[in-house]
């Protein structure tokens, strides 16, 4: 699912405490607020909310709940998924021998440590017991906030130690986490070609699983492939769906743009793709698309615990052995087959099918163990130092096929090209085809033809070939559609409800921007509905109708001396702001959109220029930072003392003289120098000999 913010997650939480009786508020309340008098119904709201961020409180109440409560806490933890069906938390507790039914999640429902996902038309909620009878017990969803669940991420689950003693050591192979990646955006572009249609039974229709079963680049084995898995390709759209890349409207799986978390480093998506493992339910790695009649099942549950139980070096038999026994469904889930192995065919293929393309586990000979990625993803232990980048590993070839290298690739390129280019085949250089199809695909998702084209240079170890250029050109060409008037008078509005409204009476027909629109025909509209405050003459040079703030990345409009123009170029490179009740108009610069105008052709140097003209000053330093800082060298962070001397001179002395000179690091200012820790003793020595004491 998309990442949600502290914030958002604190309003559901309240909205869902809002949908309670009063005395069920009340009740909830007194354990978790513990209020020493009677308040009404909203203070207790605004109490439990600011009680459910407070980490010491927190702590106190997990700490006084029974132990299956708090385990079931550890699970939601551990798991990075807030939401999770009342009845995989039961199968979780009955692993652990812990048999109390419903119990431990009312007991955390009662203490306001979890609460119901709800149906927005239900009534309140007056009982638990009563709201879990009516949800069923395959249906009903509780919710944990991720900064609760984390705190109880240490309970003990009393799980056995697993780990295998004869193992050797050395080093254990790991992959580069880029397998699931890739795939889910095969699967994202096969959606956006044509859309996965679902059942009343919310399963997969015939034609979509033959279509996703038969896909040779999803049915494909990963290129390090350490066990095979069932139906690769339906697992992928299961995910994509889990994780926010696919959404559901109408029956309908549809695309959407890539979650922002793409745009960033690899280990932030994966740990998305982590956190969504649990919601993927209709598969396993032996059957494959296997949807169950209750919607429950074993997967996500007896997935968490293998990984639990491969902390240290395990053999999978192990954990097959310990799955068999404990866990109450899963035996019964799996093919009558397995029963010879006792599920380790089930394992194998989870940990290693799954677990290691994602680079949650590490593999050493027959052993299996949590890569250094999956105890940050599971334990929040220190997360590893990011993979090296490798900038250009494109080679765009007179064909129009595309090599992408994989040791080059980053979340934000897969994206990128998966927009405007076809994935034909994926391994150590995977293969991608432009097509008039996905050329015309990458534009009506918002790309233009610069865009591809600097994707392709920009990372390429070549340019662009001119055949391939050209045929891009041709493709884009005969889909742009250009009306052109002969004149035209713009009109722009303070706001867009404005201009909604001049639309409504007729005044101006066709709507440019969300403010700025013309008549039809290009003539001029009638001025007695418009109150006129300015007018433009565009032959004139561009006027200086730009303040730059103190924080150097926030614009302001001189709305008076501002030209219609001035938004459609600081759109190219900056994000609106909403529009202040006064009608002031803001910008804000970001990493992504001076990026964007590097991208759409926009050199620093044009930047200055423009802003120059605009502003009277060039770009500001926080402006360069954001957008040249990720190619500037890293910084460097020294632990140093600093020394303030008593004046100039002797600064100037102390810098000059043999004895001391040696031993400053640098000077930091007309009376302040900078000494190593390990060099301080001597530096202090010898002022002292010069009767100039350090203190």
């Amino acid at each position: 699912m998309p990442a949600i913010s502290e914030t958002d997650w604190s309003l559901r939480y309240r909205d869902a405490l809002a949908r309670y009786a009063e005395p069920l508020l009340r009740a909830v309340a007194d354990k978790l607020v513990r209020p020493r008098a009677k308040q009404p119904a909203e203070e207790l709201l605004d109490k439990a909310v600011a009680t459910i961020i407070n980490a010491p409180v927190i702590d106190r109440r997990i700490k006084d709940q029974p132990p299956a409560a708090r385990k079931i806490l550890a699970f939601m933890g551990l798991s990075r998924q807030p939401r999770w069906k009342v009845g995989h938390l039961l199968t979780l507790l009955a692993a652990l021998d812990h048999n109390d039914g419903f119990a431990p999640v009312q007991t955390l429902l009662e203490a306001g440590l979890l609460f119901p996902e709800l149906d927005a038309q239900g009534p309140p909620i007056d009982d638990f017991a009563a709201w879990f009878g009516a949800a069923g017990t395959h249906n009903a969803v509780v919710v944990a906030l991720p900064g609760v669940a984390v705190r109880a991420r240490s309970e003990d689950l009393g799980l056995p130690n697993l780990a295998n003693s004869d193992h050797e050591g050395g080093t254990a192979r790991q992959a580069d986490g880029l397998e699931w990646p890739l795939r889910l955006a095969v699967v994202w572009q096969q959606v956006h070609a044509d859309s996965v249609r679902l059942t009343q039974g919310n399963t997969l229709f015939k034609r979509d699983l033959l279509r996703l079963q038969s896909d040779a680049v999803l049915a494909a084995p990963p290129v390090d492939q350490s066990a095979p898995i069932a139906d690769a390709g339906v697992f992928s759209l299961l995910w994509a769906h889990a994780v926010g890349l696919l959404t559901e409207r109408d029956g309908t799986l549809e695309t959407g743009a890539f979650p922002p978390v793409w745009e960033g480093p690899l280990f932030p998506l994966l740990t998305d793709l982590f956190a969504a493992l649990p919601l993927v339910e209709s598969w396993n790695p032996l059957v494959g698309y296997a949807p169950t009649e209750n919607g429950l099942s074993a997967t996500p549950t007896a997935g968490l615990l293998a990984l639990l139980l491969a902390r240290d070096f395990v053999h999978p038999d192990a954990v097959a052995e310990w799955l068999w026994s404990q866990h109450p469904s899963w035996a019964g889930a799996l093919p009558a087959e397995s029963a010879k192995d006792r599920g380790a065919g089930w394992v194998r293929g989870f940990l290693l099918g799954v677990g290691y393309p994602l680079g949650v586990v590490e593999v050493s000979g027959d052993l299996v163990r949590l890569s250094a990625f999956g105890r940050f993803a599971l334990f929040g232990e220190k997360e590893p130092p990011a993979p090296p980048t490798f900038p250009q590993t494109l080679l765009v070839q007179p064909n129009a096929e595309v090599l992408a290298y994989r040791q080059g690739l980053t979340p934000a390129l897969i994206a990128s090209l998966s927009r405007f280019a076809g994935w034909k085949g994926i391994g150590p250089a995977c293969t991608l085809e432009l097509t008039p199809e996905q050329t015309y695909r990458g534009l009506e998702s918002g790309l233009t033809l610069p865009m591809i084209v600097q994707t392709l240079n920009r990372h390429g170890t070549r340019p662009v070939p001119a055949g391939v250029a050209d045929l891009l050109q041709r493709w884009a060409s005969k889909r742009e559609r250009i009306t052109v008037f002969a004149s035209a008078v713009l009109v722009e509005f303070q706001t867009p409800a404005e201009l909604d409204a001049a639309v409504a009476r007729g005044v101006v027909a066709l709507r440019l921007t969300d403010r700025i629109g013309m008549t039809a025909d290009g003539g001029e509209p009638s001025l007695s509905h418009l109150r006129l405050i300015g007018n433009r003459d565009y032959e004139s040079k561009p006027q200086r109708c730009l303040t730059t703030a103190d924080d150097g990345v926030t614009l302001t409009v001189d709305t008076p001396q501002a030209d219609l123009l001035l938004e459609a170029e600081i759109g190219q490179f900056a994000e609106p702001l909403p529009i202040e009740p006064n009608g002031t108009r803001r910008f804000r610069l970001t990493p992504a959109s001076l990026r964007r105008a590097i991208e759409n052709g926009r050199p620093l140097a044009e930047l200055d220029g423009w802003f120059v003209e605009r502003s009277g000053a060039p770009l500001s330093a926080a402006g360069r930072l954001l957008l040249l800082g990720s190619q500037l060298p890293s910084p460097q962070a020294f632990r140093l003392l600093v020394v303030k001397l008593p004046t100039v001179e002797v600064a100037d002395g102390v810098m000059q003289w043999p004895g001391t000179r040696a031993l400053v690091a640098e000077r930091l200012g007309p009376q302040a120098v900078s000494v190593d820790e390990e060099q301080f003793e001597a530096f202090r020595t010898a002022l002292k000999e010069l009767g100039v004491n350090v203190a």
